[in-house]
């Protein structure tokens, strides 16, 4: 006869009367007696079969157990099953839809988990399912959607040493599409956001995901030494943010070239541009810009070389072009060659449609500047609105807001100050749109 699994654990029916047996010395066939089977014996007792009213009270009385407590096991034994059956159910529609996110169809992910009540799943299952449909809002630009999901996962994650490697690696991309989230909505808490999924990693985290926490940390340190231009504000502390900005950008830079993703390290050039612009090294961002534009105008569709470009990577090259092209309009700009910044605008515009739409949102943006400086004031004001309209249904608020604030600053140069105060005015509104969350101190605090 078959002999009971070792594994089955004494804290259930079967194993409490396998382990009463032993006690008593008795075999599966004294047990079986002449009234059942030792198969059937041996099933309870590894808890393959829910035995019925008449066998628990034959196996009390055979092995002098209480019925009341073997009912209670097997009570419990049948909540165990229908959790199990649960849980097995959710696996396979988590596993479904991952396979749809990893095949980039977010809206088919999305509408699969779309209904779901996670606090009614098995607790295992809440902060993964809630990650996963948070990943598929992320890739969507539904950043409001998104945090909310990437919050409550957080608040259910279980302590990360207890997380198998696959569920590590979930793990640490929850945490960092939370900051980057942060970061997309202007939240003040996205850069120690980055720092504490930073600090998670280790030799086993996936480059791209360490490149892309150190490319977080630089833009966000980079937008804040932006903003730091104000007479009052301090040189040196701006200088050290753009250094530290710079750091990061650089640091990811190298891990994306280590890892052949040559189109991300491309954009983080275009970003280390930004800031050596703003540290004043204006010749190396001129350099870098021209070989980016030269680069991109001979990849793949303008080579010998037989490979098929899909959409996203031709999205991600036209928006590479537009950066590098509005980073030299700037340049003119601020050298009063207007002529030169004028046909770089036009070049990024004309690539920024065919791009991301931050992007396009930039080139207009630079092109209303232009316009203010060559006191071209009602196409330069339709520049901005028109930077306006691209975002406005969209959840990029860091980005929505600054739009608004370059409008205001356009209006209250020209002195019509109660439109300005509007622009400011949908800019606070904005920014109370994103309500901070501070998911990254309830997970430390798991940790």
């Amino acid at each position: 006869m078959p002999r009971p699994s070792k594994h089955v654990s004494p804290d259930t029916l079967g194993g409490r009367i396998r382990a009463a047996r032993e006690d008593l010395h008795l075999s599966l066939a004294d047990v079986a007696g002449s009234n059942y089977s030792t198969s059937l014996i041996s099933q309870i007792e590894r808890n393959r079969v829910d035995p019925s009213q008449g066998s628990l009270r034959y196996l009390a009385e055979r092995l002098h157990l209480p019925f009341e407590d073997l009912e209670i096991w097997a009570q419990q034994h049948r909540k165990d099953e229908v959790e199990a059956r649960q849980y097995k159910s959710y696996e396979d529609l988590r596993t479904e839809a991952a396979q749809l996110f990893k095949n980039k169809d977010f809206q088919r992910a999305i509408y699969l988990l779309h209904d779901i009540n996670f606090s009614q799943l098995p607790l295992l299952q809440r902060w993964r399912l809630a990650a996963l449909r948070g990943h598929c809002y992320f890739e969507q630009k539904k950043f409001l959607n998104a945090l909310q999901d990437f919050t409550y996962a957080v608040y259910e994650q279980p302590q990360q040493e207890r997380l198998s490697a696959d569920q590590q690696q979930e793990f640490i991309l929850l945490h960092l599409h939370l900051a980057a989230t942060s970061r997309e909505l202007g939240l003040e808490n996205a850069f120690e956001a980055y720092q504490a999924t930073l600090k998670m990693m280790n030799h086993d985290t996936p480059f791209g995901y360490v490149a892309e926490a150190h490319w977080g940390m630089a833009v966000i340190a980079f937008t804040q030494a932006y903003h730091m231009r104000e007479p009052l504000a301090s040189s040196t502390y701006r200088e050290q943010m753009l250094r530290t900005a710079l750091e990061h950008a650089e640091n990811a830079r190298v891990l994306y070239r280590l890892i052949h993703e040559s189109l991300q390290a491309d954009l983080v050039l275009c970003h280390i541009a930004q800031i050596e612009r703003e540290l004043g090294h204006r010749d190396k961002v001129r350099r870098y810009m021209h070989e980016l534009l030269e680069s991109e105008t001979n990849t793949p569709q303008h080579s010998n070389v037989a490979m098929v470009v899909d959409a996203q990577t031709r999205r991600s090259q036209a928006s590479i072009l537009s950066v590098a092209s509005c980073t030299l309009a700037t340049l003119a700009l601020e050298d009063r060659d207007y002529e030169e910044a004028s046909h770089y605008a036009e070049l990024a515009l004309e690539n920024g449609a065919k791009g991301h739409l931050t992007r396009q949102v930039d080139a207009y943006i630079i092109l209303g500047r232009i316009l203010e400086a060559i006191h071209d004031q009602d196409n330069a004001e339709q520049a901005f609105k028109h930077a306006i309209l691209l975002l406005a249904d969209t959840d990029r608020i860091a980005a929505r807001i600054q739009a608004h604030l370059r409008l205001a600053r356009h209006f209250t140069q020209k002195g019509n100050t109660s439109a300005g105060n509007a622009e400011i005015d949908a800019a606070r509104r904005l920014a109370a749109s994103a309500t901070p969350i501070n998911a990254c101190s309830t997970a430390e605090n798991k940790l």
